[in-house]
Order: structure tokens, then sequence, then C-alpha cells
């Protein structure tokens, strides 16, 4: 599974060491390496309804993948789900 080092939420950015796959249906999981503080979420994704651009910076080769949205977001245990709106 490959490593990311930034995830870009539409404006905001958000370092952190985390591992990711991207379905084929478009929905985009993240496993973060360590356990987010509650603060973390509420400052960066609480405020998004809908996220509408994800950046995933690559920890190997510093190239950023881009996804176009809409994305809904839930979180379960600890794990970060973006799931593209139909």
């Amino acid at each position: 599974m490959p490593q990311l080092t930034k995830l870009l939420l539409e404006h905001k950015e958000l370092s952190l060491s985390a591992r990711y796959s991207v379905r084929i249906d478009r929905t985009i999981v993240i496993e973060p390496l360590r356990q987010l503080t509650e603060d973390t979420f509420k400052r960066v994704l609480d405020n998004l309804e809908s996220i509408h651009t994800i950046g995933i910076e690559n920890a190997e080769d510093s190239s950023v993948e881009k996804y176009v949205g809409p994305f809904h977001f839930s979180r379960v245990n600890g794990i970060l789900i973006f799931k593209p709106a139909s």
C-alpha cells in the first residue's frame, strides 16, 4: 500500500504519515500511521460538508495525485474514507 506525507483538502494542507488506497469506484481510504487528534479533525474537516478536490503527496517520489470530487467524508475507527458523491 503506498504511503503519503501530505493530504490536501480544498485549500487546506494536512501533514501526516499514512497509507492510502484508491478503489475502483474512486473511494479514497487513508489509514494514518499514528492516531490523529479530535482537534485535527475539527480544524480541517468538520466545517466541510463535501470536498471538491483532494491532493495526495506520495512519500516515495513527492508527486501529487489530484482527485476531483465532490467527495463525502467519514471516519471509521480512525480510518479516513472519502466516497464520491453520486
